[in-house]
């Protein structure tokens, strides 16, 4: 009795100050007391907030902390985990994974038990693989915090199950997802909507984990609250705490993170129909803030256009490329991010990335990419392309050539031809003719000697 008044106690004590601090988007009714949303690149740009400083009791959504610590400790997910009595034995509330004692699982089967389905289990199997207790594994969690600004976080377990003593703030929360989305991993876990756990050696039919997050694993045909803006997240619930829900959203690049925390939402054992209303309203904050909230820019609506010329390795000319884009080349900025950035353009950074060898590019080839990035976003991307050739083909030379014409017939060359025939004929005939006569003379004297 006397453990039941100190819960109780304690519980007061984090839930009963008045909310001080409200800025809720308009014509929506929010049931979380505590709550937040954030821009996920720059957790200090808030949107909207209630109370987020306010000390409370995040339950399993503390697994993120256990998740990104795994991530950050584990080179390879493949590692082996032999599960103990102690993960096998607890209560089925607590071993959502359903391991098997002495049955050897996967780092990345535990990340998904704990991710999916907010194993108890899993969460310690995986602070003891790598801490070697939960003990040592809070003072990891505990450090982690303190670098990353969560002044108003205290671990005391790595499953989030209620312990006095054990507390957050949905502003902490925040942070801690938007330093987790930064990691490939964690986004692939929290994104996945069923994980299946394959026999083994004690596990003898294989078991389908589907994700708690209703957001991305109901059916989107028949969901009040499915969001194809929605990347993941994670769930959590205590009988005193209340239940919370932490969701990631993306909407051209742009990410954001809601955290609710203590909200008072019936939940039912069918996962598809549990905290209606806490998930109704991330997918709420979630639609509305990126698309209210964030103004998509383009190299189109900021005038930005790029051309410069490059003179190859080996030669001596240049040549004139050019940026181009495609229509995916769009990027949401907070609002007044946006505004100052298409006053003027000339404060995005530009790299771009060239091709070795270009003395042989002609127009129209790509010769490298470009990339444009704001305060350290990325906005978009694009290809170099050459305006002309990189060398300019040569002048042609003409050489003159000495052509011997074919002889050809005689009677092919008109009257001259015709009557330089006939003077042959004269001449030979006169020749004839002379000679013919100087014969008979030589025979006249030949006789008058006789």
């Amino acid at each position: 009795m006397t453990k039941v008044l100190s819960l109780l106690m304690a519980a007061f004590t984090l839930l009963s100050a008045q909310p001080t601090i409200s800025n809720d988007p308009p014509d929506v009714e929010l049931v979380a007391p505590y709550y937040i949303v954030v821009d996920a690149d720059d957790p200090s740009i808030v949107f909207y907030e209630r109370d987020p400083d306010e000390k409370c009791i995040p339950a399993s959504t503390m697994k993120i902390m256990t998740c990104i610590l795994t991530l950050e400790h584990v080179q390879d997910y493949n590692e082996l985990v032999e599960v103990t009595k102690q993960a096998a034995n607890l209560k089925d509330s607590n071993s959502l994974m359903h391991v098997f004692a002495r049955e050897k699982l996967t780092v990345d089967q535990l990340l998904h038990g704990l991710m999916l389905v907010s194993g108890n289990d899993a969460a310690l199997l995986l602070a003891t693989h790598i801490a070697g207790g939960v003990e040592a594994y809070t003072e990891l969690a505990n450090a982690k915090a303190a670098e990353l600004g969560m002044v108003n976080t205290h671990f005391l377990n790595a499953s989030g199950a209620y312990r006095g003593g054990q507390y957050s703030t949905a502003r902490d929360m925040a942070i801690l997802t938007a330093y987790a989305l930064k990691n490939e991993k964690f986004c692939e876990l929290i994104g996945t909507k069923q994980y299946t756990i394959v026999p083994n050696d004690v596990r003898r039919r294989e078991d389908v984990l589907e994700n708690s997050n209703r957001l991305i694993s109901d059916d989107p045909a028949t969901s009040d609250v499915y969001t194809d803006l929605c990347i993941g997240g994670k769930t959590g619930s205590t009988v005193i705490g209340g239940k919370c829900l932490v969701a990631a959203g993306e909407l051209d690049g742009a990410r954001i993170v809601v955290v609710q925390i203590g909200a008072d939402d019936l939940q039912s054992y069918d996962m598809h129909r549990r905290m209606p209303k806490l998930f109704g309203n991330a997918k709420f904050l979630l639609e509305y803030t990126l698309n209210n909230d964030y103004v998509p820019v383009s190299p189109e609506s900021l005038g930005f256009e790029y051309q410069q010329d490059i003179t190859p390795s080996g030669l001596t000319n240049s040549f004139s490329i050019s940026a181009e884009f495609g229509e995916d080349a769009v990027h949401r900025l907070p609002k007044a991010m946006a505004e100052e950035l298409t006053k003027d353009a000339s404060k995005m950074e530009v790299t771009t990335e060239l091709e070795k060898n270009l003395a042989d590019a002609k127009a129209g080839d790509v010769v490298g990419a470009i990339y444009c990035s704001y305060e350290g976003r990325a906005l978009f991307s694009g290809n170099l392309v050459a305006d002309v050739d990189a060398a300019p083909s040569p002048t042609p030379t003409v050489e003159l050539t000495v052509v011997t014409p074919e002889p050809v017939a005689d009677n092919e060359h008109g009257n001259l031809t015709s009557n330089f025939n006939i003077g042959v004929y004269i001449f030979g005939g006169l020749s004839v003719l002379l000679t013919g006569s100087l014969i008979y003379l030589i025979v006249l004297i030949l006789k008058k000697r006789r």
